[in-house]
């Protein structure tokens, strides 16, 4: 089955823009990071499938250039392959790189031109360096740059559509990140990744419905665990003053209250109030069991003395 970030992957590099100068955004995204100029021509070498399919098409639709494509694993036993599209060296070959390199020089003066192109270029960058984790474990998104040179102007493009991803050294590599699922959803809508963006609004919708139940379960644990606490302490207040002698002494809505709490030791405020008669309010009830509180501290103090 295939992981949720080659879906979304794949369904990105299904877009092909209609305007060229989009075509060559993306291109260029796809080249950021991973192409090289050769002796040979140029190269480039990308780890996905999805960013090898895409390039080649970019090329074949922009340029018609003759070109030749390699596929070797990553490592030996490892069934990842890294995908090497080189454009030898002919006529059309200072005409592609010097369109390359006019987009990424300028991104890199913050000349960042019509917004459609700006997506077309995320949207290589996230086909070649980009990964999400599943939604349903957490919200995660990351795009793998090799410099902070690099990282800045993705970072730059990115906060022209309000997006504020974070940016972190990691061993050799600068990774952009994203945790928020609002800002990692708006992303996507941007990249044209639609069904991934369906996807993980069902997951977020799901999250927040059992956020919402687990938040309601666990005040109402802390509200029932607040309650038994005062009765515990209410109970012991009233034997205590029994035990003393001076039940005896005390008001009749006293001696009432404390029949009440210790015949429904379980009881809410609430509850012990509508048992009386007259109802009485729960701020009633609580007023007389503070009473019977000050009662049974005045006994612990003459004893302590």
């Amino acid at each position: 089955m295939m992981g949720f970030s080659r879906a979304v992957r794949e369904e990105l590099a299904r877009i092909l823009p209609e305007r060229r100068c989009c075509q060559m955004a993306e291109l260029a995204g796809l080249a950021f990071i991973d192409g090289t100029l050769t002796v040979q021509g140029y190269e480039l070498i990308v780890g996905q499938a999805a960013a090898a399919r895409m390039a080649y098409r970019l090329l074949k639709q922009l340029y018609q250039p003759y070109l030749e494509i390699k596929v070797r694993h990553r490592v030996r036993f490892s069934k990842h392959h890294v995908y090497t599209i080189r454009i030898p060296n002919q006529p059309l070959l200072p005409r592609i790189v010097g369109s390359l390199r006019g987009v990424h020089q300028r991104y890199s003066k913050e000349r960042w031109g019509k917004p459609c192109c700006r997506k077309a270029f995320l949207r290589g960058v996230y086909i070649c360096r980009g990964s999400l984790t599943n939604p349903r474990k957490n919200y995660h998104l990351e795009i793998v740059t090799d410099s902070f040179q690099q990282a800045a102007i993705i970072q730059g493009i990115m906060e022209t559509f309000d997006l504020a991803p974070g940016v972190v050294q990691r061993k050799k590599h600068v990774t952009l990140y994203m945790k928020d699922g609002e800002q990692i959803s708006k992303l996507l809508n941007l990249l044209g990744g639609h069904s991934a963006v369906l996807q993980l609004e069902n997951v977020r919708v799901v999250k927040g419905v059992r956020n919402q139940i687990n938040r309601l379960v666990n005040c109402e644990t802390a509200n029932m665990d607040k309650t038994l606490e005062a009765a515990f302490r209410q109970v012991e207040n009233i034997k205590l003053i029994m035990a003393s002698g001076r039940f005896a002494s005390l008001s009749p809505e006293l001696k009432e209250m404390a029949g009440l709490r210790l015949q429904y030791p379980y009881a809410s405020l609430k509850e012990l109030g509508e048992l009386l008669d007259p109802p009485l309010s729960k701020s009633g009830v609580n007023h007389r069991f503070r009473k019977l509180d000050v009662i049974a501290e005045e006994i612990r103090k003459e004893h302590a003395e």
